[in-house]
């Protein structure tokens, strides 16, 4: 990748980190409605071209993302957490009967926070409001941009 193709890609990401931050849910419904546009107009174009089973599919589709795209969100959103809640109940219970234990009690801790973490991230996400999501994801894109950009700057030194 060119050093200007990094640079644009470097602010671009700490621009879209912004937008998470100050949009939240906003930046869902705005890509959602975009890729919904793109999609019906892209069946639009498969008729033109005498295509009628895919261009039904892509406009019905592109239409289902525009009127139910948040509930689709949701329903992924529950599947992970519900996921996550498993997975992580599973682990503690599978290191709890395993009797894992450390050399000292910091690295005992340790080898039980991944499970406790999962429980935990399972549980907001199904309790909370998905504003904290967004924020998270906007930190770590500007933290992501900052990155690129330090390591853009450290090789032209």
């Amino acid at each position: 990748m060119k050093t200007s193709e990094k640079l644009v890609s470097a602010l671009l990401t700490v621009l879209l980190g912004v937008l998470f931050i100050v949009m939240k849910g906003g930046v869902v419904s705005v890509a959602m409605t975009i890729l919904g546009a793109v999609l019906i107009v892209l069946g639009v174009l498969n008729l033109i071209d005498k295509q009628v089973a895919p261009a039904v599919v892509k406009i019905v589709i592109g239409a289902l993302i525009i009127v139910c795209g948040w509930l689709i969100v949701r329903v992924v959103l529950y599947i992970v957490a519900a996921l996550l809640l498993i997975y992580g109940i599973l682990d503690l219970y599978a290191r709890i009967k395993a009797g894992l234990k450390c050399d000292n009690v910091w690295k005992t801790v340790i080898v039980y926070a991944k499970p406790v973490l999962m429980i935990v991230l399972g549980l907001l996400l199904f309790l909370s409001s998905l504003d904290w999501i967004f924020v998270l994801v906007g930190i770590c894109a500007i933290l992501e941009g900052a990155l690129m950009l330090f390591d853009l700057l450290k090789k032209e030194e």
